[in-house]
């Protein structure tokens, strides 16, 4: 067998912690510093550098000869706590960083020696220091976290809360760790709770659902998961993330409710609508494509080319060129009319309307568009052009045709009531003849100048005019007609400015003459006249039976010849009297408004003003 001291020489040389044997001076003030460095095993030359130049030297001369030597410096700390210590316990560090290294001593004082015993903690301590920053890091983020964090034991007490989930609840963090959800909510919630808590350690995986308080207040998007032993793997607990997205559902059920509302409205109006991404060039359509157009939005595809294919030849260089003049501008809306193809082959008149939705840079990023198909509208269009044009044509034709006639029987009649001893039936029938050719003369004279109105060829020759004077002219020519209805005429004020005295005269006329076809003959007619800051103001009233209101916005287009509660222009005509009031109006850059009412009756208001910006005054004759 080994002897004893082959033993503890194999020990000495093969621990795997450094041994230092070091004798006191016990006689000394300072038995540490005075000590002796008697040896170090192999394993403290590694942890310790300079350890095998120590033997023989004492303390003191080891950290003169390197006063930055860290190990000897650590011991003669012990100095002041070695008398009367059987044993004694520190750590050691030096270097920075990566190159820190930490030692743990132990120490034992026997008969005047002092026996070391060192370890390097070095990945002891960078692991502990590791747990330690990962848990200050873990603190924070739950700290820190918009979102509720929570951990419960298996009796659903909280073990953990971060403050965002203690504010949700309404209270702080240590009022919550260790109480259950039935301390804290009302019984249905808590239940409501525990039952998703049971379900989750039952499914023993992670599950997510939306909880919503009873009030319906809070919507909650919650995960919880169970917490398990590392080395057991036994299930201890459960851990929960809870997001408050009470906003975000707002806004779903308003978005949801804007696109249901949507697409009724699309419906109702059989708009095609569309969603146009540029960044991932996807095209998608509504399914209001196969209604109006025969299209399956599901087989269209998602590119744009199947639409720009669509689109008539003809159209297609025009429309594109519009729409990337649009999107390279700064144009926010962006509209075209042209004919796209149906699934028949046949094409239809669309107009299209869109919206550019632009990056903050102003870089389009995506079109949203509805299409409408307006191919009847544009038939209903072209057939009341061709008809309009048909009748102007018509007009001009009898209004030119008519007219002489009209001025030989006019001056036949005249004649005929110069002769002599006419009988009172002759001259009853004279009188009658003369009227019916004066209103045939206004009508004709109507006729052409719509024909003219609508070519914007209507003349107006300015000249300086009083309007008392037109206005009572005209007053005359009806009060020997109708001497028995009442014309009132007021004047106030200035009366006089630049007007065609001629259009004027007509207008005027087809005014009264329509206040004494339709007033009430038990009422005068009554006409005002007066100066309104520069401008010339008339007006034409007569009691009765008001214009229908569906009527009024419509009262001054041509050829419209009343019905009930309408308006028919002076003599029986087709529908042009007010029609030419308006543009003889305009013509002199005025307007001509209409109010009408059981109470007051109706009443057209003219508005001219006395020197039209821009006009000038024809020559004098």
């Amino acid at each position: 067998m080994e002897s004893i001291e082959a033993v503890t020489s194999s020990f000495w040389s093969l621990a795997p912690y450094g041994l230092v044997l070091l004798r006191l001076a016990l006689n000394s003030q300072t038995p540490l510093q005075d000590a002796l460095w008697i040896q170090a095993n192999p394993a403290t030359r590694r942890l310790v550098p300079g350890a095998h130049l120590f033997a023989g030297l004492r303390l003191r001369d080891i950290l003169e000869q390197d006063k930055q030597e860290p190990f000897v410096r650590e011991l003669l700390r012990w100095e002041d706590t070695l008398e009367g210590q059987g044993s004694l316990s520190t750590e050691l560090s030096h270097g920075e960083g990566e190159d820190r290294v930490v030692f743990h001593i132990d120490a034992a004082q026997r008969a005047g020696h002092l026996m070391l015993w060192i370890r390097d903690i070095t990945a002891e301590r960078r692991e502990t220091e590791s747990l330690r920053r990962d848990r200050e890091l873990f603190q924070r983020v739950i700290h820190c976290s918009p979102d509720a964090i929570f951990a419960k034991d298996l009796h659903g007490r909280y073990t953990l809360i971060n403050p965002e989930g203690a504010r949700a609840m309404g209270a702080s963090p240590a009022d919550i760790i260790g109480h259950g959800d039935q301390d804290i909510f009302l019984p249905e919630d808590a239940s409501a709770t525990r039952a998703h808590d049971q379900e989750v350690l039952a499914a023993q995986r992670p599950l997510t659902y939306e909880d919503e308080d009873l009030a319906g207040q809070r919507v909650w998007l919650c995960t919880k998961g169970a917490l398990r032993d590392e080395k057991t793997g036994a299930v201890t607990g459960l851990f929960g993330i809870s997001r408050d997205i009470t906003e975000r559902k707002h806004l779903e059920r308003a978005l949801q409710e804007s696109e249901a509302h949507y697409r009724l409205v699309a419906r109702a109006t059989r708009e095609v609508l569309w969603d146009w991404h540029l960044g991932s060039g996807e095209m998608h359509w509504s399914t209001a494509l196969g209604e109006v157009f025969g299209e399956v939005p599901e087989e269209c595809g998602t590119s744009p080319g199947w639409w720009r294919e669509r689109i008539h030849p003809d159209d297609q260089p025009r429309v594109l060129r519009a729409l990337h003049a649009a999107m390279e501008g700064q144009e926010e809306h962006w509209s075209s009319e042209y004919r796209f193809r149906r699934a028949d082959g046949t094409y239809a008149a669309v107009l299209e309307r869109g919206y550019i939705d632009r990056s903050p840079e102003g870089r389009p990023e995506r079109l949203i568009g509805a299409m409408m198909d307006v191919s009847e509208h544009k038939r209903r269009e072209e057939e009341s052009a061709r008809e309009t044009r048909l009748v102007e044509r018509v007009l001009g034709i009898v209004s030119h045709d008519l007219g002489s006639p009209l001025a030989a029987i006019r001056l036949s009649s005249q004649m005929l009531a110069q002769a002599p001893n006419l009988t009172p039936a002759q001259n009853t029938s004279l009188a009658r003849i003369e009227e019916t050719t004066r209103r045939m003369t206004r009508l004709t004279r109507q006729m052409l100048d719509s024909v003219r109105a609508r070519d914007g060829a209507l003349p107006v020759v300015r000249r300086a005019v009083d309007l008392e004077q037109v206005c009572r002219r005209v007053l005359d020519e009806f009060t020997a007609i109708y001497p028995r209805r009442g014309l009132q005429l007021t004047v106030e004020g200035n009366t006089q400015g630049h007007w065609d005295a001629d259009r004027l005269a007509q207008v005027f006329s087809n005014l009264v003459g329509n206040a004494l076809e339709h007033g009430d003959e038990s009422h005068p007619i009554t006409i005002q006249l007066w100066d309104a800051a520069g401008e010339q103001r008339l007006e034409v009233n007569n009691q009765g039976r008001p214009i229908d209101a569906a009527l009024l916005p419509h009262l001054f287009e041509p050829f419209r010849t009343g019905g009930h509660g309408g308006r028919r222009a002076s003599g029986g005509g087709v529908g042009l009297g007010l029609y030419i009031v308006r543009e003889f109006v305009r013509a002199h850059q005025g307007e001509v408004r209409v109010r009408s009412s059981a109470e007051e009756g109706t009443t057209f208001t003219l508005t001219l003003p006395r020197h039209a910006p821009g006009a000038t005054d024809a020559p004098d004759a």
